[in-house]
């Protein structure tokens, strides 16, 4: 099962699960194995994808699993983490393994930034008019994020992505600044809507892999977060 937050309220179920489907098929009748993974093409699965009115079955590398989308309330920050997994979770089996998308977690462990707390400087401004971001997304257009970026990786390294991107995009060589500027500037959320108030900074891996486990230890499942809308 896995909990993200739609860009609006309506767009997108709130949680999914996934599960083996060894116990659905007779003996021998398929490849499946009891453990969880998902992907596609890009190595990441599409979870908006997924109907949550029902059990749908997906193959990964010769595994299959059963996958289901559950709709929540809308959640914010005054919502607990574990407490909201208990909740939509409680039919659970002990094989499930529940999926948290980042954005969630962030919310609901109040590691989120108000954009208020962010000193907006001439130089994001500026850096933000060459950026083009993918459509439908504003990316680091947004200047809070960009000085979000110039603040947790520095300013030499945002001025040589700059200037590395400046350098190979009349050759139609896309998205130099993000590799050149590392994984916060890929990974930063937020400052639109309907959080266009708070910042979604990526997840320390250590700090995700502990979460992971406590959550783990409560809810006597397996448990994983995941940037599920990740371009890569």
């Amino acid at each position: 099962m896995a909990l993200w937050l739609p860009t609006e309220p309506e767009a997108w179920p709130n949680a999914c699960r996934f599960r083996p489907l060894r116990r659905w098929r007779r003996a021998g009748a398929d490849p499946c194995q009891r453990s969880v993974a998902w992907t596609d093409s890009r190595g990441v699965f599409e979870i908006s994808r997924v109907d949550g009115s029902s059990w749908s079955e997906v193959t990964v590398s010769g595994r299959c699993f059963q996958r289901r989308a559950i709709h929540t309330r809308w959640l914010n920050q005054s919502d607990d983490l574990t407490a909201t997994l208990l909740e939509y979770t409680a039919d659970r089996e002990p094989h499930d393994t529940i999926v948290v998308s980042e954005k969630v977690a962030l919310l609901l462990t109040g590691r989120t930034i108000p954009v208020t707390d962010i000193r907006v400087g001439p130089d994001a401004r500026l850096l933000t008019r060459f950026i083009r971001p993918r459509q439908g997304s504003m990316g680091l257009k947004v200047p809070v994020k960009m000085q979000w970026v110039i603040d947790t990786v520095g300013r030499p390294r945002v001025y040589l992505a700059a200037l590395a991107s400046a350098l190979t995009r009349p050759f139609g060589v896309k998205g130099v600044f993000y590799r050149v500027a590392g994984d916060p500037a890929r990974s930063i959320d937020g400052a639109r809507p309907p959080y266009t108030d708070l910042l979604f900074p990526p997840f320390d891996p250590d700090v995700a892999r502990a979460l992971c486990q406590e959550l783990e230890t409560k809810l006597d499942n397996g448990v994983a977060i995941a940037d599920i809308n990740d371009y890569g």
